[in-house]
């Protein structure tokens, strides 16, 4: 799936989650393409439009990995992105021990 598609279909799963993303070029471009943040008790994604698309993605799906996705249906390339990117924050996590 081109990287365009699979943002399309990660918008759509943030959609069904209920989680806002504004796409909007930064006047200062930002480390990673976006973030998600808390803005008045709601979740928000913002992603820099002019980041390259690959960065977009990887945004987008990291910001999705951070919340509870098994409640919305996403085609299995953007669930696999969200959850690589899981796997790859847990694995940089420090262990509680």
């Amino acid at each position: 799936m081109d990287d365009g598609r699979l943002l399309d279909a990660l918008l759509r799963a943030a959609r069904g989650l209920g989680v806002a993303v504004r796409v909007e070029r930064f006047e200062t471009p930002a480390l990673g393409a976006g973030a998600s943040c808390r803005l008045r008790g709601e979740r928000l994604v913002l992603i820099d439009a002019g980041a390259p698309l690959p960065d977009q993605v990887r945004a987008l799906a990291r910001a999705l990995a951070e919340g509870e996705t098994d409640a919305v249906f996403m085609v299995p390339e953007a669930r696999e992105a969200v959850e690589a990117l899981r796997r790859a924050d847990a694995a940089r996590a420090p262990s509680s021990g």
